[in-house]
């Protein structure tokens, strides 16, 4: 049984870091009626470097409406969340 759950875990903690690396996308209306990006970089192992390439991938060139970050300590390392608007230039 211990064999079991610990082969489990070697599968799936890997995959929850690889989740926690990518960036979400969600199209919105900007407040100017313009088509933007809600670009979610979550993760503590990811910087915003990840929120901007993502942007320039959807939009090329860009203006950043919003950009926040807030971070939770957990007992397994802090919990990151950042969040990018951006939209088309």
């Amino acid at each position: 049984m211990k064999l079991i759950m610990f082969r489990a875990l070697m599968i799936l903690v890997p995959i929850a870091m690889l989740a926690g690396c990518a960036a979400g996308v969600k199209k919105i209306t900007t407040p100017d009626g313009r088509l933007g990006y809600l670009i979610s970089c979550d993760g503590s192992a990811d910087d915003w470097s990840t929120c901007y390439a993502e942007a320039t991938k959807l939009c090329g060139k860009y203006n950043i409406i919003d950009r926040n970050e807030a971070s939770t300590p957990t007992n397994y390392g802090p919990l990151v969340r950042r969040h990018l608007v951006a939209e088309y230039k």
